[in-house]
This record gives structure tokens, C-alpha cells and sequence, in this order.
């Protein structure tokens, strides 16, 4: 059979790797040569298809580190060999039988899904990425300006005090403010108040003690309080006596030595928040500083899930974006889908008939092969077997010879024992004759 001349644009180098990549045969697409320029396009479509998975993989791995480097060629390059591959296994040339062939493309299709949405996103990441970049930024701004605001109002300087409930445990900045320093000095304060006026009530009432006791010693008349003699007697002691009892028994001068204490400390704890509280608003500064640099810049790099966050949000907040942004996403998947895609929509083909019938014809060649190396196996087994039975049934033959030979020699030998016997015993006993006269013979082998 003469082989089918080729078009001249069949020999171009570039043609026949596209169509390579697409898992052409060229020695059956020499059979039908207007197939090639299908397979070229679908090569074609592969390659694109790889490219974007490449691009996509390099946005992702800088979107993730927040930076490009060189080195990401590296996996880039990987990842679309992979696609490309993966690619090509896809759009392989299934069965000419409609049922079967959508049986197995469905599937290679929902695989091609999953690869263009992993693949997709990426994409459209770096689609909107001045105004993901510009949210990303607004958000971290935002972010430190309201932590500055709720530090302020959390930390003030003395005598005001933190908003009630609104502070956590997060906010204090400090371990000893200011604000609970003023709070001990108003307990103490307090406290010191009310010591004053206890004690007050009852030096009052010493004092009043007092000087019914000087009245009644002094003989002052007072309308049934004092006798009005004067004198050391027994109601001018009683009287003394009373204030004396009064003054002890409510210690009066251990509460006005622990007052003298509580002045004292109040003093110093004035003077120690006085001193805090000259410093305490530089400290809070700096304290806060320190916090609202810990969140991110604007200008520091945005990883991948801040990006993905940022542009959830955005969308989020615009029904147009939202579907907008779908429509792309849609968009690079059908691309990615493109070249199962392809496969599908272009239908059954000659070439993929050829390569069917070749498919069938190996089938047909190896189960025949398979056949009859089969049956040279088979008949060798059972020759063997046979050779081995006749050299069991040989062996069985001379053992039976063996025997019997054995057995005649056994037979010989005893017969030659019973005649010599009987020969002995003739000669012994001296009797040539028999008893009616006839001659003994001796017993003779048979022949």
C-alpha cells in the first residue's frame, strides 16, 4: 500500500509539535490529511490553556508571598507542564460510540471544571487588583485609626476615667495607670473622711463629758445635770471617772494616731500620682504607637487571603461587580475548559474512526497472540505430561519384570534345596528301593 502523500505545510516542525501536544498520530493522520489542521488548533488551544495556568500560578505564589522572585519560575513552569498533560490525557481520543464517549468525557470534563476554577481565581485577583489593593489599604488605615481612637478613650489622663464597658482587657496599656492610683487615693480619701467625722462625734462627746466633770468639781449649777457643790466628791470622781471610761473605751487616741497614719499615706500616694501622671500621657503615647505599629502598613505587601477577603467585600457591596465578577470567573473557565470543550463539540472525526479501528485491530492482534501462545503452552504442558506418563508406565514395566524374575530365582532355589535335601537324606538312610521294590528317583527340577 503506497503511503498517503503529504500537504507540504504538514512538514513544518511547529505543526507537527502542536499536534504532538494534542496526542495526534501522525502516521494516521498521514491517512486523513485534512485532519491535521484540526489537531494543530487543538495543540494550539492546549498550549494556551497552559500558558494561563502559568500566569495564574505566578499571580498566586506572588499574591500568597506578597512579592515576585525568580525563583517562582520554578513551580510555575511545573504547574503548567502539569496542565499541559493533564490537558492532553483529557481531549485523548476516546470510543466512536456516542454512549460510551460521553460517558468518559463528562467526567474529564468535571475534572476540567475543578482545574479552571482553582486556575480562575488568580486571574481574577489580579483583574481587580488596583481596587483590591486600594480596599486592602482603606481597611488597614481604618483599622489603625479606630484601635488609635479606642486606645485614647480607654487609656485617659487622670482624673478622667475609661468609658464603662466599652474598654476590654486588650486596651489597658499600662499595668499601674494613673486612673487606678486616683482610684486608691479617693478610697484612702474616703476612708480618711470618714475616720474625721467618727472621731469628731466622739471627741465631741469626751469633750462634753469633760466639762460636765469641771462643773461638778466647780460646784456650776446646771438644772438637774450637776449637785452644784463644789468639791473632789464622790460625783465630781464619777464624772471624771465616766469621760476617762469614754475616752478609752472608744480609743480615741489609736483612731487619732491611725488618722495621722491614713494622712500620711494619702500624702504620699498624692505625690506619686502627681508624679505618675506628669509622665503617664508620654507613656500612653508611646504605648500606642507601639500597638498601631504592630497592625499593617497601607504599604506593606498584601498576601492572597487579604486580597480574596478584600474583594469578597467589594463585591459584595455592588450587585454590578458581583456579577461582573462571576461573568470573568465563568470566562477564564470556559477557557480553561476549552480544549475538552473542543474535543466535545467537534464530534466523532475520520481520525479518531482510524484510531478506533487501529485500537480494535491491536486488541484483536494481541488477544489472537495472546490465543495462541496460549495453546503453544498448553500443548507443550500436555506433551510433557504425556513423556512423563509413558516413562511412569516404562518404569512400572521393568519393576514388574524385576519382580517376577525375582520371584522365579526364589522358586529355583528352593527347589534346588528340596532336592538336595531329599538326596541327603537317601544317601543317609542307605535305601536305593522303595517298599514295593520300584527304584526312588530323586526329585528333579522342572524344566
Amino acid at each position: 500500500m503506497t503511503e498517503t502523500r503529504r500537504r507540504p505545510g504538514s512538514r513544518l516542525a511547529g505543526g507537527r509539535w502542536l499536534r504532538r501536544v494534542a496526542g495526534a498520530d501522525e502516521r494516521l493522520l498521514d491517512r486523513v490529511p485534512h485532519e491535521r489542521m484540526r489537531y494543530t488548533g487543538l495543540g494550539g488551544v492546549v498550549i494556551s490553556t497552559s500558558v494561563i495556568a502559568g500566569l495564574s500560578m505566578w499571580f498566586f505564589l506572588s499574591q500568597m508571598l506578597g512579592e515576585a522572585h525568580i525563583l517562582l519560575l520554578i513551580p510555575v513552569a511545573i504547574w503548567s507542564l502539569t496542565v499541559l498533560n493533564l490537558d492532553r490525557w483529557l481531549i485523548s481520543t476516546v470510543s466512536v460510540m456516542w454512549q460510551r464517549r460521553l460517558l468518559m468525557l463528562l467526567p474529564r470534563l468535571a475534572v476540567a471544571t475543578v482545574l479552571g476554577l482553582v486556575i480562575a481565581e488568580p486571574l481574577v485577583l489580579r483583574f481587580f487588583e488596583t481596587a483590591v489593593v486600594q480596599q486592602v489599604k482603606d481597611e488597614r488605615e481604618a483599622a489603625r485609626s479606630t484601635l488609635k481612637d479606642t486606645l485614647i478613650r480607654c487609656n485617659p489622663t487622670p482624673p478622667q476615667r475609661p468609658p464603662a464597658g466599652e474598654c476590654g482587657a486588650g486596651t489597658t496599656l499600662l499595668r499601674v495607670t494613673p486612673a487606678e492610683q486616683v482610684g486608691e487615693l479617693a478610697k484612702l480619701e474616703r476612708r480618711r473622711d470618714r475616720q474625721t467625722k467618727e472621731l469628731q462625734r466622739l471627741s465631741t462627746e469626751h469633750t462634753r463629758l469633760a466639762r460636765l466633770a469641771t462643773a461638778e468639781c466647780n460646784g456650776t449649777p446646771m438644772p438637774n445635770v450637776t449637785s452644784g457643790l463644789e468639791g473632789y466628791g464622790p460625783r465630781c470622781r464619777e464624772a471624771y471617772k465616766t469621760a476617762a471610761d469614754f475616752r478609752r473605751d472608744r480609743g480615741i487616741a489609736d483612731k487619732r494616731t491611725e488618722l495621722d497614719q491614713l494622712r500620711a499615706d494619702i500624702a504620699a500616694r498624692q505625690r506619686s500620682v502627681t508624679a505618675m501622671t506628669s509622665g503617664y500621657s508620654h507613656q500612653v503615647a508611646a504605648a500606642i504607637d507601639e500597638r498601631v505599629a504592630a497592625l499593617p502598613a497601607g504599604s506593606a505587601s498584601i498576601g492572597l487571603l487579604e486580597r480574596k477577603k478584600a474583594l469578597d467585600r467589594l463585591t459584595g457591596e455592588d450587585a454590578f461587580l458581583w456579577g461582573f465578577t462571576w461573568l470573568l470567573r465563568l470566562l477564564l473557565l470556559l477557557i480553561d475548559c476549552l480544549p475538552v470543550l473542543v474535543k466535545i463539540m467537534g464530534g466523532t472525526s475520520v481520525y479518531d474512526r482510524l484510531v478506533d479501528a487501529e485500537n480494535r485491530k491491536a486488541e484483536r492482534v494481541h488477544r489472537e497472540w495472546v490465543e495462541t501462545e496460549e495453546e503453544g503452552e498448553v500443548g507443550e504442558l500436555e506433551l510433557r505430561r504425556a513423556e512423563r506418563a509413558e516413562a511412569r508406565h516404562r518404569r512400572a514395566e521393568q519393576l514388574e519384570l524385576s519382580r517376577r524374575r525375582h520371584q522365579a530365582e526364589m522358586r529355583s532355589q528352593v527347589r534346588r534345596m528340596v532336592s538336595d535335601r531329599t538326596s541327603e537324606l537317601l544317601r543317609d538312610e542307605g535305601q536305593n528301593t522303595g517298599v514295593n521294590g520300584s527304584r526312588l528317583v530323586p526329585f528333579q527340577h522342572a524344566p
